[in-house]
């Protein structure tokens, strides 16, 4: 994430990956960036499983909630389909109680 500092020329980056050829490793800089390039930062690097692994037990979590949400949302589609075409019989209301 990068974002100015107001009245000046010098914005903030936070978290920023670095591309790098290793793959083994996620490596992310925070600092400053000057108006001409330049960058003052400190890097942080590593392979980050513990978080990677929490990242995607929680997308496997929002994709089966969602996948759940589709075919009750499905499901009620088909009923009322199926109503429109075949309509319920109707009991008819009792006469003389």
């Amino acid at each position: 994430m990068r974002f100015a500092i107001p009245g000046k020329d010098v914005h903030v980056r936070l978290f920023e990956r670095v591309s790098t050829t290793d793959t083994q490793y996620d490596i992310f800089d925070c600092g400053l960036e000057q108006a001409d390039g330049s960058i003052d930062s400190i890097v942080v690097g590593g392979s980050f499983s513990l978080v990677k692994s929490l990242a995607a037990d929680a997308d496997t979590k929002k994709a089966k909630k969602d996948a759940k949400k589709a075919r009750k949302t499905a499901k009620k589609q088909a009923e009322a389909a199926i109503e429109d075409v075949l309509p319920l019989p109707q009991c008819p209301e009792p006469v003389g109680v």
